[in-house]
């Protein structure tokens, strides 16, 4: 990640457990998003070998990396997991972004 992400990483698989159980999720056109209240912010973006080849994959995973770090300002600190749609790297990146932005809204999510 190069130092210049806002966000942590999750690397071990029971906290993906404990996100999947205790967190609040929402479902948009490109992505499924749980959150997680915490202390300090941390993201996981999971594509799994559904989305397309491991170029098409990691392009999505850019992408919406790109969008969490545009809005970080706007987000209360919390545990973030994005598990990545299919068909995702044919939507344009503003819509992504009007999605994933609708999304933590409804979850509650953007600070106040």
């Amino acid at each position: 990640m190069g130092g210049l992400s806002k966000f942590g990483s999750i690397s071990e698989s029971k906290e993906f457990l404990t996100v999947y159980k205790e967190a609040s999720k929402w479902y948009c056109d490109c992505c499924t998003i749980f959150y997680k209240p915490s202390s300090e912010p941390k993201l996981a973006i999971v594509a799994s070998k559904k989305v397309g080849k491991a170029v098409v994959r990691n392009r999505c995973k850019r992408l919406l990396r790109a969008v969490f770090n545009q809005i970080h300002n706007e987000l209360e600190d919390g545990v973030y997991v994005v598990i990545v749609k299919a068909g995702l790297e044919q939507i344009p990146y503003l819509k992504i972004q009007k999605n994933i932005s609708w999304a933590l809204k409804k979850l509650g999510c953007l600070k106040q």
